[in-house]
């Protein structure tokens, strides 16, 4: 997987290199922004790349460019994200007007790589990326909006916020293969984002820093179950979410509750759930070792 990384590495250096009508500026601020995301890897590309290879018996080279094409709208999305929530320390927040340009400039570049290539279905291909990054908009304004405070509607929309992207990168590497795409991969593909966002949520809850959901008083799994509860802890929390009354939260008592009251579990399950249909998916289709294997390391 590592070499799998780095030639996706190189192709964003070739691209981000290599695009004419992009000033000098634009190509270091983006090239920098790249390279603060390149230590944790490039995984929407490599399962663009995996389910490619799996339906194909020999690899074209411009695979490498779909799956940094990829990428570069991952980037964006996640620069814009920032940007949003203000809860983020990387570069890009620090400069959000010309960081905004840069998020755009990727979005229209990750389309035009596609459509460069000479595969045989790339029209496919973009229509899968426009089609998946407009669900994926959608599920980030309900989250923007901060209104999907149950169970059912919370998993709505991070099943078009995550689930669509992940699916996406799944279904165009199998739609460059194939010409078509199938049922099992699109979902598995959304569930590993479901998974992927429930983690992150969980995550968000362990340090009691700038990027907690709580103090934000953002809503997830963990914070929907506490929310629920009725004892003291979840009474407080209530109320600071409520600005009702002046409330002093102690974090000791709400991470002790979130861990020993079950809200921590309840999103575990929740999270194991959506492992177990992936992985029922996933037993229908025909992918090699080494792709099942990387799948399934995402779906824990």
């Amino acid at each position: 997987m590592k070499e799998l990384d780095k030639r996706i590495n190189e192709s964003l250096d070739f691209l981000i290199e290599n695009e004419p009508l992009l000033g000098q500026e634009l190509k270091t601020l983006l090239q920098s922004f790249k390279e603060e995301k390149t230590a944790v890897g490039f995984s929407f590309g490599k399962l663009c790349f995996l389910h490619y290879e799996a339906f194909v018996e020999n690899v074209h080279e411009d695979i490498y460019k779909v799956a940094a094409a990829i990428e570069l709208l991952i980037l964006s999305f996640d620069i814009i994200d920032d940007l949003q929530d203000k809860d983020s320390d990387y570069s890009w927040c620090k400069i959000p007007e010309l960081s905004l340009n840069v998020a755009l400039a990727m979005l229209v570049m990750a389309s035009k790589t596609i459509a460069d290539t000479s595969f045989e279905h790339k029209i496919s291909a973009i229509r899968l990326l426009e089609e998946y990054a407009l669900k994926s908009i959608n599920g980030q304004q309900l989250d923007l909006l901060n209104n999907c405070r149950d169970e059912d509607s919370y998993l709505q929309m991070i099943t078009q916020k995550s689930g669509s992207l992940t699916a996406m990168s799944c279904l165009i590497g199998e739609a460059l293969a194939k010409g078509e795409v199938s049922r099992e991969v699109q979902e598995y593909g959304k569930y590993i984002g479901i998974i992927q966002q429930i983690k992150n949520d969980i995550q968000s809850l362990k340090s009691w820093g700038p990027k907690n959901d709580l103090l934000n008083k953002r809503y997830s799994l963990p914070i929907i179950y506490l929310l629920s509860q009725k004892n003291d802890i979840s009474k407080s929390v209530v109320n600071y979410y409520n600005d009702n009354i002046v409330t002093v939260l102690d974090n000791n008592s709400i991470e002790n509750e979130l861990t020993s009251g079950g809200a921590i579990r309840y999103a575990i399950t929740i999270k194991n759930i959506h492992k177990f249909k992936a992985l029922k998916e996933l037993e229908q289709i025909a992918i090699n070792e080494l792709g099942k294997d990387y799948l399934q390391k995402l779906m824990k």
